[in-house]
């Protein structure tokens, strides 16, 4: 053991060599010492070092920090989006019937067919905003309001009783008691009570005044005041799904009558008799109106 304490010694240069000379491999010592001689010890400097320990310390504590909110942020985003998506209440009316929502503040909508309706149930004391697509008719109670938004524009109300429809290209709102604001793209209007407009592609086409109380698809029956025949058979391709083909009659006629909307039979036997045509069946969903030429 003194051996080794005597060869550490004399690398460092405190013993000399007659003290290890006998020592085995003396010579390939002497050798590593005088190589050894030409290396530099590095510095320690103390200060530093214990800055640099100190430093990526505190940037590990920084970044798990900067984690642990990130992921409770992602927590709260999350469940959040998932209370307010389980919160929507969906409403669809099917073909050749109605729907009928109650909104949280008692007012009323009436689903046409084909339509659907969507709000929010927990939220909607914070966020009154309804989306619709396709066609339905409301009862707003006074002093309570709400927007109705479709895909191709948007309707605020307060305590009024109105119509909206939106499929295709057209938007068409009907104002039948207070006011309603009727937004198209870039076109703002208010609608006062008996008043409509119509859009088509955001382009205002037709505003005109109602003389009814309420729309007529509402009950089974559809009304029509002097209303060119390709209107009619459009309302009745949608009560009933159907195609109807009317371009071998005159395109001038016109209707005014009402036609049932449960009832394919009695609606086709009412034409047939007001414009004394008759119609040939293709399948059970097209039809072909021709004029009657036995009259």
């Amino acid at each position: 053991m003194k051996q080794k304490y005597n060869l550490a010694d004399w690398l460092d240069g405190k013993v000399d060599d007659e003290v290890v000379q006998n020592t085995k491999g003396f010579d390939t010592l002497k050798k590593i010492k005088m190589y050894s001689a030409h290396f530099q010890k590095p510095e320690f400097k103390k200060d530093e070092v214990y800055k640099a320990i100190k430093k990526k310390k505190s940037s590990r504590r920084k970044t798990k920090f900067n984690w642990s909110i990130a992921a409770s942020i992602l927590l709260i985003i999350g469940v959040s989006t998932l209370v307010f998506t389980l919160s929507n209440k969906d409403f669809t009316s099917k073909i050749n019937s109605q729907e009928t929502v109650l909104l949280p503040d008692d007012s009323k909508v009436i689903l046409a067919q084909n339509s659907k309706f969507q709000f929010n149930n927990w939220f909607w004391s914070f966020d009154r905003t309804t989306k619709l697509f396709g066609k339905a008719y409301f009862d707003v109670d006074k002093g309570k309001t709400f927007t109705v938004k479709t895909d191709l524009g948007t309707v605020q109300v307060l305590g009024t009783r109105f119509d909206v429809e939106s499929r295709d290209s057209i938007f068409k709102v009907v104002c039948y008691e207070g006011s309603v604001k009727v937004t198209s793209l870039e076109n703002e209007i208010i609608l006062e009570k008996d008043q409509f407009v119509v859009f088509q592609n955001g382009h205002k086409v037709e505003q005109s005044n109602v003389y009814i109380d309420e729309p007529d698809w509402i009950s089974t029956t559809n009304v029509f005041k002097d209303a060119p025949l390709s209107e009619v058979i459009l309302q009745l391709e949608k009560n009933y799904t159907i195609e109807i083909d009317i371009s071998k009659l005159n395109q001038n006629k016109r209707f005014t009558g009402s036609l049932p909307s449960d009832s394919l039979s009695l609606a086709l036997d009412i034409l047939v008799k007001t414009y004394q045509i008759n119609f040939k069946v293709v399948n059970k969903n097209k039809f072909i109106f021709v004029e009657d030429e036995t009259r």
